[in-house]
């Protein structure tokens, strides 16, 4: 057997105990409110536990925006490593994600919700690593739902007007598609016996 034939199934595996025992067991762990109250508080009880919400619920947006950043750089060095196996260099992202998804026999375009995951995901990481930019402005514009709180449950709690990437809202079910789709490409291109090609959450 080959070494780097094994390489696919370990990353794979990787990624799933870091989401499933570090990202949801840390997830499961911050309250998160679905509605935040909003005006003057009739007592100053009513108030505190009203700023506790409000701190609650900006407290889960920066966890999980930290948690798709650190789980796009895995996934990234991942992909890194089994390009080099096979000699292939990319400059970026895309390309990369493509040559190792060649160098697997994975199309793409025919996995274009596991594709268009993978690419969100790396976008997020972008706007969370350097802010308003390039990446923010692209991922605005792909994913509007990012951005809209129709519920009123996050507000940004640092003082003055905030920046586009500071009002970026994260949901645990983002980091769960990320995950997935992550778990999914290396299923695809798993060359071993009996890949797993699908996740259980």
């Amino acid at each position: 057997m080959n070494p780097s034939d094994q390489l696919p199934r370990v990353c794979q595996a990787n990624a799933d105990r870091f989401y499933q025992r570090v990202v949801i067991t840390t997830l499961d762990q911050l309250p998160i409110h679905n509605v935040l109250a909003a005006g003057e508080a009739k007592t100053f009880e009513e108030f505190a536990d009203n700023c506790a919400a409000h701190v609650d619920n900006y407290t889960a947006n920066e966890a999980i925006k930290a948690f798709a950043l650190t789980f796009d750089g895995m996934f990234e060095r991942q992909l890194s490593r089994w390009a080099t196996v096979y000699g292939v260099k990319a400059k970026t992202w895309d390309k990369l994600l493509k040559e190792c998804a060649k160098i697997g026999s994975l199309d793409l375009r025919a996995n274009d919700g596991m594709a268009g995951d993978l690419d969100e995901m790396h976008l997020v990481a972008n706007v969370v690593r350097h802010g308003n930019g390039r990446s923010c402005h692209e991922l605005r514009a792909r994913v509007q739902s990012l951005w809209d709180n129709p519920s009123r449950d996050y507000y940004d709690l640092v003082p003055g007007p905030s920046p586009i990437s500071d009002e970026l809202r994260m949901q645990p079910n983002d980091l769960r598609r990320y995950a997935c789709a992550v778990f999914r490409f290396w299923g695809n291109i798993d060359p071993l016996p009996h890949p797993a090609l699908n996740p259980l959450y």
